[in-house]
């Protein structure tokens, strides 16, 4: 066998086990014991729309959402910092601390609401016209 297909075939299997690899350095998913608790009915589509590109989905979704009082989002950062890495990186590709937290703002006018990002960009989370 010649060199050139034995490192084809090393590369073949080094990118097979990176897929199937669940906490490989591209994963972005959160850990099956530690899936992501949300202050906010509205952060939950945010989180739903980034993919993991290894995997897809990177959590399971929540079926209700339990309202979480004020003193208890304040205290939900320093929570999130004693969990495992691989949760911190995970929370941190669909809220990243530059952006995060943002302030939920309702535009009467059209019916949608939106998060106000740190730098002042609009994400909209929904829509209250329906």
């Amino acid at each position: 066998m010649g060199v050139r297909a034995l490192l084809k075939r090393i590369e073949k299997t080094e990118k097979a086990f990176k897929a199937q690899s669940i906490f490989s350095p591209d994963c972005i998913c959160f850990p099956e014991k530690e899936q992501p608790w949300f202050c906010s009915a509205l952060e939950e589509p945010v989180a739903d729309g980034v993919k993991c590109p290894l995997h897809g989905g990177r959590f399971k979704r929540q079926r209700f959402f339990v309202y979480v009082a004020g003193w208890r989002r304040e205290k939900e950062p320093a929570r999130r910092q004693r969990l495992s890495a691989q949760y911190r990186k995970a929370w941190e590709a669909g809220f990243p601390p530059k952006l995060w937290p943002a302030v939920p703002q309702e535009e009467r006018a059209d019916g949608q609401i939106f998060f106000r990002l740190k730098d002042g960009t609009k994400l909209l989370v929904g829509d209250c016209s329906r």
